[in-house]
């Protein structure tokens, strides 16, 4: 398995160690050694040997005894432990995920071990890089756009790795998925802003699967108001939650213009309050000057001035069924059952009316 430069040390050893388990056959229940000999022996501090047995502990490779130190699982590895890799945990939805996951782990006889990429592309792709070799009996996965993010997708439905995709649907790839009904979102914030009686419209935020659907549900509801389609202003490199850099230009770019937008979808809750900060930065109203929608109800969306209307996605749920899909798809993997891609799941949505829309002056 290739070790990235991006690779954090205590990731490296981890790396090593797994390979060490699966290369001597090691037999569950064997002694592994202690945390103390395992740093000297492999030229690491204490903290980084610990750190890296933790990792194998959570995927179910080792355990700890008190007092005896670090064995190989007794169950052997792989046994029913799945790997949640979320992109940035800072997302308010995907710790919504992260406890449901959790929460039904042992309904369903399954121990989910959590990684996140902390908004770093590169430790995502690695760590995606590395499940089907990991001892992991599967993975839900709920990270953004990315070429790379695609191609190890397609690896994963080469080697027949169990995975389930949050959050999108992966036009691009048939793989299993569950996500919100994102193109009746985009119907329902659009229609939102037009009853309010917007006519010019502006899609704002990045270009992730999700959001494209969202955006066709938008031109949805203007196609129906005999309207112009809401305008563009999304960009590729919004990724991970580092939306400020991308957003703000854009958006300034726009209501600076002669004929400026009135109405704002915004791709999630965190773009609509980044909206919101620039829009007061550049001495307008929200709702007096500019209405905003968002996405997802994040708990913070209520309480900010003016609270936000949005989309409520119910994560909950997405996070039961992705992990019942999974459970469903390491059982035929286990049975040697031949691969399927179900048609995605999506889980339905609702518009939380606020006080963040007004009609246009």
């Amino acid at each position: 398995m290739r070790i990235s430069h991006h690779t954090a040390p205590y990731a490296a050893l981890a790396e090593r160690l797994r390979a060490r388990i699966h290369e001597e056959k090691t037999k569950p229940g064997s002694w592994f050694g202690t945390e103390v000999n395992i740093a000297a022996e492999s030229g690491v501090s204490r903290m980084t040997a610990r750190k890296a047995v933790q990792t194998l502990v959570d995927e179910g490779l080792l355990e700890r005894r008190p007092g005896l130190g670090v064995f190989v699982r007794s169950e052997g590895p792989s046994a029913r432990r799945v790997r949640f890799v979320a992109g940035n945990l800072l997302w308010q939805p995907a710790v919504v995920v992260s406890q449901a996951l959790k929460e039904g782990a042992e309904e369903s006889q399954l121990h989910v071990s959590v990684f996140d990429g902390r908004g770093d592309v590169a430790a995502v792709v690695a760590e995606l890089r590395s499940l089907p070799a990991s001892g992991v009996a599967g993975a839900v996965v709920m990270t953004r756009h990315n070429p790379d993010f695609y191609r190890i997708l397609s690896e994963f439905v080469a080697v027949d790795f169990p995975f389930v995709v949050v959050g999108e649907t992966l036009s691009e790839l048939p793989a299993p998925s569950v996500a919100a009904d994102n193109r009746t979102g985009g119907r329902l914030a659009a229609e939102a802003l037009i009853a309010a009686g917007h006519r010019d419209l502006a899609f704002l935020g990045d270009r992730a699967d999700m959001s494209r659907l969202r955006t066709l549900g938008a031109i949805d509801a203007c196609v129906k108001a005999r309207i112009p389609p809401p305008r563009d202003l999304t960009s590729d490199d919004a990724r991970f939650g580092n939306w400020e850099p991308f957003i703000v230009p854009l958006l300034r770019d726009a209501i600076r213009a002669k004929e400026r937008p009135t109405g704002f979808l915004c791709s999630c809750d965190a773009v609509a309050r980044i909206a919101l900060k620039t829009l007061r930065e550049e001495g307008l109203d929200v709702p007096r000057d500019a209405s905003l929608v968002g996405f997802d109800d994040d708990p913070i969306s209520e309480w900010i001035t003016p609270p936000l209307t949005t989309i409520r996605l119910d994560f909950r749920e997405i996070g039961r069924c992705a992990l019942k899909l999974l459970k469903r798809q390491i059982e035929r993997h286990a049975a040697g059952g031949v691969a399927n891609m179900p048609a995605p799941t999506l889980c339905p949505v609702t518009l939380v009316q606020r006080e963040s829309i007004a009609p246009p002056m």
